[in-house]
């Protein structure tokens, strides 16, 4: 299948694919490769801890400005946009449940919320308090947490099994394990360096989209 068939083939919501950014702070790579990422993906998601609320949302507008949809846009952090600037939502650490509840700014704002779990309990109490939708990982072996051990597919099945919100897969996440995380119950998955440290971030991300396509096909 070629690329113009699988972006054919895309359709939001059926099982949703996040990219996160790396966190390493370089605005210009990023926005370079999400120009020509964002067609395969459901969201892209600024992740960079060490930046200023103001300057993620100058990340956002760069993503914008090279023609990223804003409804694509998740601004990872504690903080909200202002109702003048709408994009595809927020993520939330588990820092942020200390500092908010949840379902008070769900109703204000408006605003698509997700909150990182990594425990049952942890997605019960997101769900609880309002979130949308849950980030869970991390699922299999992945760099980025070299000495941390792998949450597994069962533990995976269990959460999502025990919410009713949506459970996003993350952790160690390739096309050849797409299957496997949506027999496991998972709406969706997320992933950081399999798309942004490729050779092309484009085909890394066409080939998610295609394992996405053919898990329906093959579920069927």
């Amino acid at each position: 299948m070629d690329n113009a068939s699988i972006a054919h083939e895309h359709v939001n919501g059926s099982f949703e694919l996040h990219v996160i950014s790396t966190g390493d702070g370089d605005r210009v790579s990023f926005v370079q490769a999400a120009k020509v990422v964002w067609p395969w993906v459901d969201y892209i998601h600024i992740r960079e801890k060490h930046l200023s609320w103001q300057n993620r949302i100058y990340w956002a507008e760069s993503l914008r400005s090279v023609g990223v949809q804003a409804c694509r846009i998740v601004i990872n952090g504690c903080e909200l946009p202002s109702q003048s600037r709408t994009y595809g939502g927020v993520h939330w650490g588990q820092e942020a449940m200390r500092d908010y509840n949840m379902e008070a700014v769900n109703n204000i704002q408006q605003q698509r919320l997700g909150v990182s779990v990594h425990s049952m309990d942890e997605a019960r109490v997101a769900e609880d308090r309002g979130a949308h939708y849950l980030f869970y990982g991390h699922v299999f072996a992945t760099g980025s947490k070299p000495d941390a051990e792998p949450r597994g597919l069962d533990a995976l099945a269990e959460v999502c099994s025990g919410v009713s919100i949506p459970v996003i897969a993350i952790g160690g996440i390739q096309p050849e394990n797409i299957c496997a995380i949506r027999s496991s119950g998972a709406k969706g998955a997320a992933v950081i360096s399999n798309v942004w440290t490729a050779d092309s971030p484009e085909q890394a991300a066409a080939s998610l989209r295609k394992a996405i396509i053919d898990s329906v096909r093959w579920r069927g």
